[in-house]
């Protein structure tokens, strides 16, 4: 493998060595300053047909030929991207060298975007996904910030050791659970340092891209459709709460774990997020966050495939969920919403392409959803309702949300179908 490089080198090419004929080659846009978009089988020598083993060792499944629709949409969301955040955009993309397109099926399934810290340049996105402008413009900005940072990471202490990789790291690594993402089987909402760091990097940028996306949809719905299309963006609100609980948690969970350059990259983001919200949520709210997982759970399950087993769950759930309402409500002193909500669906035999189930729950989740947050005061916290002494209402929720995840993801027919179900 190093011999082919090296050979590659030697031939004075200026392009590189997956690429093939150089002539025929896919650019996302100028090719001195943007990435190229990967076709299998152009290079079908060594390096060609060892990176299409290695994506499909890493995700299980290969890459897809990108046609003309394909190269058009993510031309015309780097356009976008690059009219929203010129100078941002150009140098986070500075960072990627290479567009994988994925099927959105099997492996790929549930993955709208991806790139791993081991595949340095390298980033992937859904095809089934890359109908909406504004959709390719945040994860081509989303995917290029995880390589800026992955290449940060190589060359700063943003980390005090490489905790995923050192022979001497615990046993034990304190984690973050990103309380809006579905955990499934595995608890893959419980992020590591590196990716809690990842995830916040990539969520004040966000908070930026979408805030101005917001303000100019208007002037560039023409051009661009709507912001609210199929495979919408990103809201600036929940982005930016994403990341205050994001920064927040760093500090709190995993500030051992940063280098000095982490910390000042923590520090120094934070100040960002500070200058573009004036209205944050309060210190330690989290009601916002775990509600969005409820509903976010709700709206997958009415893609879910109907079973009897998964009908009988859900039954299950709107009776104990129904039961955990009334709680809260109780200890928030509003008793007159009781009456409000049902019992849940009645369980009863599945039948093929019924989904009655599953919508009835659905409908009873954004009922208590709604409820609960038009109840809080500004939004984020039930507890300053609640009657002394008494339990957290916040953490009530949080407990019947958690509580029910598991559930959900242990009624999956197989042990991948809970990511299915409950991951985009």
């Amino acid at each position: 493998m190093i011999e082919a490089v090296a050979q590659h080198v030697e031939t004075g090419a200026d392009h590189g060595p997956l690429q093939g004929d150089p002539v025929g080659a896919h650019w996302l846009g100028d090719p001195s300053d943007t990435p190229w978009v990967y076709s299998p089988g152009r290079d079908d020598g060594l390096l060609g047909r060892t990176f299409d083993r290695f994506v499909e060792q890493q995700f299980a499944a290969g890459l897809e030929q990108p046609d003309e629709s394909d190269l058009a949409r993510l031309r015309q969301g780097h356009r976008l991207l690059s009219e929203l955040l010129p100078l941002t955009s150009r140098g986070a993309l500075s960072h990627t060298h290479l567009i994988g397109i994925t099927s959105g099926t099997d492996a790929w399934e549930g993955k709208a975007s991806s790139s791993q810290f081991t595949l340095v340049g390298i980033v992937f996105l859904n095809r089934k996904l890359l109908q909406n402008p504004w959709w390719v413009a945040e994860h081509l900005l989303h995917e290029a910030l995880h390589q800026r940072l992955y290449d940060f990471r190589h060359a700063h202490s943003v980390l005090a050791r490489d905790l995923d990789d050192s022979p001497h790291a615990p046993t034990e690594v304190r984690r973050v659970v990103s309380l809006w993402n579905v955990p499934g089987l595995d608890g893959s909402n419980r992020w590591n340092a590196h990716r809690t760091m990842a995830a916040f990097h990539v969520y004040v940028h966000l908070a930026l891209l979408c805030s101005l996306a917001e303000q100019h949809a208007p002037r560039l719905r023409d051009v661009y459709g709507p912001l609210d299309a199929p495979s919408p963006m990103t809201s600036s609100r929940k982005a930016f709460e994403r990341a205050r609980y994001l920064a927040e948690s760093l500090r709190s969970e995993c500030w051992d774990e940063l280098g000095l350059a982490g910390r000042r990259m923590v520090d120094w983001l934070s100040a960002v997020l500070d200058a573009m919200d004036q209205a944050p949520p309060p210190a330690g709210s989290f009601l916002h966050l775990i509600l969005d997982r409820y509903l976010k759970e709700a709206r997958r399950l009415r893609q879910a495939p109907v079973s009897d087993d998964l009908a009988t769950t859900l039954a299950a759930l709107g009776r104990s969920e129904a039961e955990a309402f009334r709680e809260v409500l109780s200890a928030v002193g509003a008793e007159e919403h009781l009456h409000t909500v049902t019992a849940g669906p009645a369980p009863g035999p599945a039948r093929e392409h019924d989904t009655g189930d599953h919508a009835a729950f659905a409908q009873q989740r954004h009922h208590i959803a709604d409820t609960l947050l038009r109840l809080a005061p500004n939004g984020y916290s039930l507890d300053s309702l609640c009657r002394a002494p008494g339990p957290s209402a916040d953490e009530m929720v949080r407990v019947m949300v958690e509580a029910s995840s598991r559930e959900l993801a242990a009624a999956s027919p197989r042990p991948d179908q809970g990511r299915r179900i409950t991951r985009r």
